[in-house]
């Protein structure tokens, strides 16, 4: 597994800058000094009162994410590792050791893009969804550039420059749509205990449908009075209590 401890430039910073910023890089600098001492749980907690704290960064959560795996909690790491993945999509260390805790999970899931969409909506997937966010804004600020520049100067030269333009633009605001959609209709949420019941209603006594693991993958369907429903396969579907389960 790989790890990315970063203690320079926390120390630089938690001399340079005020609280409460200061705080969180004196608290960062005590919880990988934790880490690199071998007490795992002491790293994750300082770790997680950061990210609870507010801070939101790709890093913390990768640092995180390396923590809970050396605590021996897959659930939480699975969870912080793709936290993490949301802001650094392609960060090859976080993949590895994401990867490797996927494969220490027990219940096995297809949820690979169809190769055909991989491959014509490829900005989708190699871009976190911040990247497109601006990537959006970028194209829609040159289209509506180019289509006045077109119309004070009406020059041979800028007359197919906004059309063309135009074409991206429009594709990244329908990704960007498509992304809200989703993230709105389908919130993914990760297993966190060792192993769970899923049930066909929300007593105990429900029928048990099947089980899943910790590090399991699910899509939250709807909740209600402290349980939420979840998918995940198609066939697969039922009730657990909210706790279980982590948002990503």
């Amino acid at each position: 597994m790989r790890t990315r401890l970063c203690l320079v430039i926390v120390g630089i910073l938690a001399a340079a800058i005020p609280c409460p910023a200061q705080e969180h890089a004196r608290q960062f600098l005590a919880a990988m000094e934790a880490y690199k001492a071998g007490d795992y749980t002491s790293a994750v907690t300082g770790l997680e009162a950061i990210a609870v704290g507010g801070v939101q960064n790709g890093q913390l959560y990768y640092n995180l994410g390396n923590a809970y795996l050396k605590n021996n909690d897959l659930g939480h790491a699975i969870l912080w590792y793709e936290r993490a993945l949301n802001l650094l999509p392609n960060d090859p260390d976080l993949r590895f050791n994401f990867d490797y805790a996927r494969s220490l999970t027990k219940d096995a899931q297809d949820e690979n893009p169809n190769p055909l969409a991989r491959i014509l909506f490829f900005w989708n997937y190699q871009l976190s969804a911040h990247a497109v966010i601006l990537l959006t804004l970028v194209f829609n600020l040159l289209f509506w550039g180019l289509a006045l520049a077109r119309r004070l100067f009406p020059r041979r030269g800028l007359r197919y420059a906004a059309p063309a333009a135009f074409i991206p633009a429009a594709i990244l605001v329908l990704t960007v749509a498509y992304n809200y959609y989703e993230t709105a209709q389908q919130t993914r949420a990760i297993v966190l205990p060792e192993k769970i019941a899923v049930r066909s209603g929300l007593e105990p006594t429900s029928t048990e449908l099947f089980e899943l693991h910790a590090g399991a993958k699910v899509k939250i369907v709807k909740a209600i009075k402290g349980h939420v429903q979840i998918r995940f396969s198609e066939d697969k579907i039922g009730w657990i209590e909210t706790g279980v389960v982590g948002r990503i």
